[in-house]
């Protein structure tokens, strides 16, 4: 006479549960790991602006990388007066400090991308500094999905350069 086996469903399900938490664990720690640099330059960024900023508070950190990078913290000075902190990411520093309300919005910007170009979708809008001049710039992709960039002046919100059709 033979001897069935029984086969053990619990067996398989955990062996199973354990896979699902090694990919899991995996996904997380490739996450966490990819991540570091940028949330490193934010603490960098933060840190500048309040000591060579003089800001009092932070807000909001983006990076703007042109013909060079620089950090963009948005935050407030010691009059709580709203500004912008663009951080030369060499090894000086420079940073130049902008109220908020000496130049043209985020969305001022946008509008006039919008109505110049009608893209499909804007990639990304961030203040920085071109030619000496405090600027923002809008990547987009146009109706062809070719990527382009415009290059507004901050001050007066009066276009410095424009790249269609990557």
């Amino acid at each position: 006479m033979r001897v069935q086996r029984r086969r053990r469903p619990e067996r398989l399900v955990m062996i199973l549960l354990l896979v699902v938490l090694a990919i899991i664990i995996a996904v997380y720690g490739t996450l966490w790991v990819a991540q570091r640099p940028m949330h490193q330059a934010q603490k960098t960024a933060y840190s500048l602006a309040v000591s060579k900023g003089k800001l009092k508070t932070t807000t909001a950190f983006s990076q703007y990388n042109g013909t060079q990078s620089y950090y963009v913290v948005t935050g407030t000075n010691k009059k709580s007066t709203p500004v912008y902190a663009i951080i030369n990411t060499n090894k000086h520093h420079q940073t130049t400090v902008v109220k908020k309300s000496a130049g043209i919005t985020r969305t001022k910007a946008l509008q006039k991308v919008w109505s110049k170009r009608n893209p499909s979708k804007v990639i990304k809008a961030t203040l920085g500094k071109y030619n000496g001049k405090v600027v923002w710039e809008i990547t987009y992709l146009n109706k062809k999905k070719a990527l382009c960039y415009e290059v507004l002046q901050y001050s007066n919100g009066s276009q410095l350069k424009s790249i269609i059709n990557i």
